[in-house]
């Protein structure tokens, strides 16, 4: 055993960059301009109807946002403008765009076509719209060199459901400005190198974009089924096609102005700017402002934008919702379901990665996901069980917009019950495994490229159930057990790893050691499980940030009533805790003083929505997040600066090929998507990764689509409730 008053490390502020140099991590590459020898060409269109005289701008994303309550406020680039001719259409050759920087296009105003009977017409009764503004996002400027081999042309959609894609993916960086959408970032959140993140650089505004294009790659104009192309959810993750439909309905009826499209008359567009005005918010004008205010405030006036949405098809002949007949954003939501006690609906967007995702022929898929983690480029690892069996199981890596990178053999041997799981900065994911024995109770380090095995720590504690990294790349674990010492680091020095010695027995009563958070001064906080008495735990640093040590034993906290699970840090380094019963509430702890003479002492600041609470996590604002471990129950955000807790239900519906109807007269609705659930993380985009393991057709992964803050995605860098 190792001494944890061990050395100082030397040199230890410039230790970790050492350490990353030998680990190939990519150093920041040369940008690449590319000038587009392929036309770049489009059209604007009002769902399936021509959007003729629109003015079209094609914009190049810059790196001057600054982070503004949540979201980067900056100013794009303007490349080029065009003006679309009678069919929305518009063309365009020698685009000059600098890689990594990212393209899009907006389109302002326009004369909607028509119908004639149930068919689109070619002629317009209504005139310009000004309220109309609808964008797409394309992606990094090397799309310029995609166009076909036989003809050399890039095309890209603008409609309402192009608008829809890209404002929910990159809610977090879009600041409009009258008709001028700017879409930055800070430079640190731009593109890490070419995409790939790395410490202190991350590619949250590059990811964002591949996110905009799961939902609807740039060159369509209606949602698919599933993500990448595919032809099911094995290969591909779910779209919430109908709330999306609904969501681009809703802006197509301003789009097209009123019931019979009476020149001039855009009273839809008073409607919709009335349903996205939050509370203290501004009133939007024009329809874009008023899709990003639903997005960053998805919960206000839910049902009301529903009921709108449920407006029959301007200037069509329908006296009822849409038909398929006329094919307009088909099939959309008649109902929002039910939702459980303590939230409301909602229109957040979310991803569903489904039971059997990324399974090869050695390895199971998404079978019982239960904890995640998330590094540095934003890819997504999580533990995978068999079912609750605890006989077999493996871990499974995605890349931030879903697609599967690798999923480790299936283990009946030794990774029998795969649990908390932790990304470090150096390249290696570790996992702990739950087993009961000595045998079968270990820490498993693993390459985060490809998933093979590094190194397997057997331990004197089993079950174990949590696992962090501090900055200094130390491994913290701990048990769900209070037999002997159940707080454990392995201490990284010179390369090696090797189990420190330290007596952290907790004052004032039993407790295992659940979730699991080290503070940006290597304080070591932890989620103090008792069925009757919770505490959170604080292993105090008596020495400095980048050469600890621990001596003085685990300091507790008030009891905050029973049972946490988990635990969280901010920006200050206080902690907070979400009882597991609801009546006892969510608690901020704080720490006074430091080293030896630190006190800790926790107050209650709000209730505690969740019947049955477990993870948290900080988004990049500050903003606390916890989930209900019971079915058909929400995530929860609880925001400091105003007191206020939402609940989130992300929509679940099938979208265009199966579900609960395919005709009209069919109710179309959501439905439980997030089932029983442990463990939850946030990426640079501000997507939130939910394991939810107990759903009827298998555990599945859950992207809720930049629905948080931006964050640093990677806890070991200990930047808690600070943006990228």
């Amino acid at each position: 055993m190792q001494s944890r008053t061990r050395l100082a490390r030397v040199a230890a502020a410039i230790a970790p960059l050492a350490v990353l140099s030998g680990c190939s991590v990519k150093s920041a590459a040369p940008p690449t301009t590319y000038t587009s020898g392929a036309t770049l060409q489009g059209q604007v269109l009002a769902g399936r109807n021509y959007m003729a005289g629109a003015t079209v701008k094609i914009y190049e994303t810059q790196p001057n946002g600054v982070a503004t309550n949540g979201v980067y406020v900056g100013q794009a680039k303007l490349l080029q403008t065009l003006t679309a001719n009678t069919l929305g259409g518009w063309s365009t050759s020698g685009i000059s765009c600098t890689s990594p920087d990212q393209l899009y296009i907006t389109a302002e105003g326009g004369v909607p076509y028509g119908f004639s009977g149930s068919s689109i017409s070619n002629t317009a009764t209504q005139t310009n719209n000004p309220n109309s503004l609808m964008m797409t996002a394309i992606g990094d400027c090397s799309a310029l060199t995609s166009g076909s081999a036989s003809n050399n042309v890039v095309t890209t959609i603008t409609n309402e459901a192009s608008t829809i894609a890209a404002v929910w993916a990159l809610r977090n960086f879009i600041s409009v400005n009258g008709t001028t959408v700017n879409v930055t970032s800070a430079a640190t959140n731009y593109a890490g190198t070419n995409g790939t993140g790395t410490v202190g650089n991350y590619a949250g505004l590059a990811h964002a974009f591949l996110n905009a294009n799961a939902l609807l790659p740039y060159k369509l104009g209606a949602f698919t089924q599933y993500t990448n192309g595919a032809a099911d959810m094995t290969t591909g993750g779910l779209v919430p096609v109908q709330e999306l439909n609904s969501l681009a309905y809703t802006q197509y009826l301003c789009t097209m102005g009123n019931a019979n499209l009476t020149a001039g008359d855009f009273s839809y567009c008073s409607t919709l700017y009335q349903l996205a005005t939050p509370a203290s918010g501004t009133v939007p004008t024009n329809s874009l402002q008023a899709m990003l205010n639903i997005a960053l405030s998805p919960a206000t006036n839910a049902q009301s934008i529903l009921t709108f949405s449920l407006t029959p098809i301007p200037g069509a002949g329908t006296t009822g919702p849409q038909t398929s007949t006329v094919d307009v954003y088909y099939p959309e939501l008649t109902s929002l379901g039910t939702a459980g006690s303590g939230g409301a609906n909602d229109w957040s967007v979310a991803i569903y990665y489904m039971n059997g995702y990324g399974a090869t022929t050695t390895a199971q898929g998404s079978v019982y996901p239960q904890w995640v983690t998330i590094d540095a480029n934003d890819e997504v690892f999580y533990s995978n069980p068999s079912a609750s069996t605890s006989t077999q199981g493996n871990v499974i890596a995605l890349s931030s917009n879903g697609t599967n990178l690798w999923t480790s053999a299936t283990d009946t041997t030794n990774l029998t019950s795969p649990r908390g799981v932790a990304a470090d900065q150096n390249g290696h994911v570790w996992v702990v495994n739950g087993g009961t024995t000595t045998a079968t109770a270990f820490v498993q380090e693993m390459d985060a490229k490809s998933g093979s095995v590094i190194a397997r720590f057997p331990s004197t504690s089993t079950s174990l159930f949590s696992i962090a990294v501090d900055q200094l790349g130390d491994v913290w674990y701990g048990a769900n057990n209070t037999t002997g010492q159940n707080l454990h680091e392995l201490a990284l020095n010179n390369g090696t790893y090797a189990e420190a010695s330290f007596s952290p027995a907790p004052a004032g009563g039993s407790y295992t050691v659940l979730q699991i958070r080290p503070d940006s001064n290597n304080n070591i906080w932890a989620a103090g499980y008792n069925s009757s008495t919770a505490r959170t735990l604080f292993f105090s640093n008596t020495g400095t940030t980048t050469a600890p040590t621990y001596t003085a034993g685990l300091m507790t906290a008030t009891p905050t009533g029973a049972a946490d699970w988990g635990l969280t840090i901010d920006a200050s380094n206080n902690a907070w805790t979400a009882t597991n019963v609801s009546s006892t509430g969510l608690f901020k702890t704080v720490a006074t003083g430091s080293g030896a003479s630190a006190t800790v002492a926790a107050t209650k600041v709000a209730a505690n929505s969740a019947t049955n609470a477990r993870d948290m996590d900080t988004d990049g604002a500050g903003n606390i997040y916890y989930l209900d471990n019971t079915t058909g129950t929400f995530l929860y955000q609880y925001v400091p600066s105003t007191g206020t807790t939402q609940g989130y239900y992300p929509c679940y519906n099938a979208g265009t090929t199966t579900g609960t109807g395919s005709s009209s007269s069919t109710v179309q609705t959501c439905t439980t998507g997030l089932s029983t659930k442990y463990d939850f993380a946030i990426d640079s985009t501000g997507s939130i990764w939910v394991a939810s393991y107990g759903n009827a057709a298998g555990g599945r992964m859950v992207q809720i689509v930049g629905l948080a803050a931006p964050t640093v995605p990677l806890r070991a860098a200990a930047k808690a409730g600070v943006m990228p």
